[in-house]
């Protein structure tokens, strides 16, 4: 995979106002722009009364017209003497119906859909009134009764009238800002690919949007009933493999990749034939990270790591539907809500219209941001954000402080994702490993069954299966007591529902490789990989907290749900990626040094427990390792074990509880390679 230069912020364009194909702005179009745009014409069309004008002639017109095609001609005796007799009252009425709706605050301009069914309510409205006169005083008062044909008739013409005068003026103030973009070498042409609902509103987004300086010539799509076809004034002009040869004869500037739920090897496939090209690409975010909002140019980014490794999305429409009945309306807890993944499972919870949501966490920076962008995705509709987000500053080692925040907020589901996580910083920090994930989770679960929640669901991670460091260890742990506690919240007939959901690597999350890969590319090298065979599994982290969501509404009695994370991919490749990503050569412009596998670390990750066998569940991408035989009757002297190690410094001692426990610790790297 080649260097892709990266969409500038702003598109140049071309400073004589030349094209790179040779074509130029139509004189007359070029004379039109100027005339349309000049202030003083823009004013005068806009004014109230330039708008009643033309409306008043546009109902004249339209009543004319009706009886001339109702009488083949200028209508005889009596019917002449109604019109000319109604003609006024009709005027005045429809142009104070239409002042009353508020037609004429409407920019014409700016006309859409939603405006169309306005102006239709309010010639509809004089129309009904002329009809209900016909019906009800047909035979009393002829003179004021027109036929019903002549109702319908002048009802369609005006009602088209006055929506061709508003989209006449819309399109040709949008011809002559496009022409006069052209002619300033502002405008850069531009090709998407993906003409689906995404490419759709990306179009509307760049033809709105003037400052852009962008030009949409045509559309790609690999759906062969599209080719050829128009849509919203843009040709459909090939498929993706047609690519080159549609940039050598547009001219084509740069590149808008519009598939908001492609394959990853979809995704792969188009960058690579981008990249042939030597133009700037950039990409609309897979819909998983744009749920809840609309596609808007804001969202169109460059092309980045995320986009190749990143794997299919998820079914959001199934998603939204199987999460909404177990999370709308509660109150909701989500310990270490100021890290990666608890800050996005705080986004996706919003979408699903809980009652609330407390954040919590004992780094008040990360709880001050993450509330902070929580509550800037608020709409200003919705009800008093101070009582959705709840930010709370707290440490699940103290268990009164805990019992007083499930007492004051008294959640009805727990997310769990508070956890030291950095694999050779808790080498060397033991104690404070187990006090944070072990000591912290078991006050948590005691403070979630004396609170008697709903759910509670632990954020797990591939390292806790057969761990070779302190991390996966305490990880491990920590799933065992949230099997402890299924098993016994069952026993007692409580009715909390516990479950753990395990999965690999996140893209882009604090600590990860990515951000770190990032800084050393931007720092000119070199980017350091500790094995040229290790290996990671990753997924994003929009996708990794709806996966977790879906897995939390499914757990009942303590089952470990694994997600699909795709095949793993070797780091040394998403180094050369990234590198590429960058418009770089790796070796080149940027070296990869190898600095050996840390205190810890494995060659290749594992999700699953050969013992747990894992099963498949109504979701495609969750799987689940029912609970393994254990004894856990033991389980509870080892854990006193460990925090009494743990509070008085014995690091040594905590390796040798972990291995004495049956978890399948093995510290150090059992399989590293020569």
């Amino acid at each position: 995979m080649k260097s892709i230069k990266q969409f500038p912020e702003a598109a140049p364009g071309v400073s004589d106002g030349s094209r790179p194909n040779g074509r130029s702005p139509n004189p007359i179009s070029h004379l039109i722009s100027n005339v349309v745009l000049r202030q003083p014409v823009q004013n005068w069309v806009l004014s109230r009364r330039t708008q009643i004008l033309i409306d008043g002639m546009i109902c004249a017109s339209s009543f004319i017209i009706a009886h001339l095609l109702r009488f083949d001609g200028w209508p005889p005796g009596m019917d002449n003497d109604r019109l000319l007799l109604l003609l006024p009252y009709l005027l005045v009425a429809r142009i104070g119906v239409n002042y009353l709706l508020g037609l004429y605050r409407r920019v014409w301009r700016y006309i859409s859909i939603h405006d169309s069914f306005h102006l239709a309510w309010s010639v509809g409205i004089v129309s009904l009134v002329m009809l209900s006169i016909r019906l009800i005083f047909a035979n009393q008062i002829r003179i004021l009764t027109v036929p019903i044909s002549i109702v319908i008739m002048d009802f369609l013409l005006t009602v088209s009238g006055m929506l061709v005068a508003r989209l006449s003026w819309r399109i040709t103030v949008e011809k002559a800002n496009r022409v006069r973009r052209q002619t300033d070498g502002m405008q850069s042409r531009t090709l998407l690919i993906g003409a689906g609902d995404a490419g759709i509103m990306a179009l509307r987004e760049i033809v709105r949007r003037e400052d852009l300086g962008l030009r949409v010539i045509g559309f790609l799509d690999d759906n062969p009933n599209k080719r050829g076809t128009v849509i919203q004034g843009v040709s459909v002009l090939g498929t993706t493999s047609d690519l080159a040869q549609v940039v050598r004869r547009e001219g084509v500037e740069q590149i808008i990749i519009t598939i908001a739920n492609a394959r990853r090897r979809t995704i792969r496939r188009i960058i690579d034939l981008c990249d042939g090209t030597g133009l700037p690409v950039r990409i609309i975010p897979a819909l998983y990270e744009i749920l809840g909002d609309r596609v808007t140019v804001s969202n169109v980014r460059g092309v980045e790591i995320e986009d190749l490794l990143g794997r299919d999305s998820v079914n959001i429409d199934d998603w939204l539907e199987g999460n909404r009945a177990v999370y709308r309306g509660k109150r909701i807890l989500v310990t270490g809500a100021g890290g990666s993944i608890g800050r996005e499972l705080s986004r996706q919870l919003m979408i699903l219209e809980p009652a609330q949501i407390i954040i919590l966490d004992k780094d008040e920076n990360s709880v001050f941001e993450a509330e902070r962008e929580l509550l800037g995705r608020i709409r200003s509709d919705q009800t008093d954000p101070g009582a959705l987000i709840i930010p709370v500053i707290s440490d699940l080692r103290f268990s009164g402080q805990l019992g007083l925040v499930f007492e004051r907020y008294q959640p009805q589901i727990v997310f769990h994702a508070a956890a030291h996580k950095h694999v050779p910083l808790m080498e060397s920090n033991s104690c404070e490993a187990v006090l944070n994930n072990i000591i912290g989770t078991s006050r948590l679960l005691d403070a979630a069954a004396a609170a008697q929640v709903e759910r509670c669901v632990m954020v797990s991670t591939d390292k806790a299966v057969n761990p070779t460091n302190i991390m996966g260890a305490t990880k491990r742990v920590a799933e065992l007591m949230f099997q402890s506690q299924a098993r016994r919240s069952q026993r007692e007939g409580l009715p909390t529902s516990y479950s753990c959901v395990r999965f690999g690597n996140v893209l882009g999350s604090r600590g990860s490789v990515i951000p770190i890969f990032r800084e050393q590319i931007r720092s000119g090298g070199p980017v350091t990989v500790t094995h040229p065979e290790v290996e990671r599994y990753f997924m994003t982290i929009p996708e990794a907290a709806q996966l977790i969501i879906q897995a939390g509404a499914l757990g009942r009695k303590g089952e470990i749900y694994l997600l699909d994370m795709g095949e793993p991919v070797r780091v040394v490749d998403l180094a050369r990626d990234m590198i590429h990503l960058s418009g770089l050569t790796p070796g080149e412009d940027i070296d990869i040094k190898f600095t050996g596998l840390r205190p810890g670390e494995k060659l290749k990750e594992e999700l699953l427990i050969a013992e747990e066998g894992a099963q498949t569940t109504i979701y495609e991408k969750i799987f689940i390792a029912p609970p393994l035989e254990y004894d856990f009757e033991q389980l509870a002297g080892y854990l006193m074990e460990l925090g009494q190690a743990a509070e008085s410094g014995a690091e040594a001692e905590i390796q040798t509880i972990f291995t004495r426990m049956g978890i399948g610790f093995r510290p150090g790297n059992p399989n590293t390679a020569s």
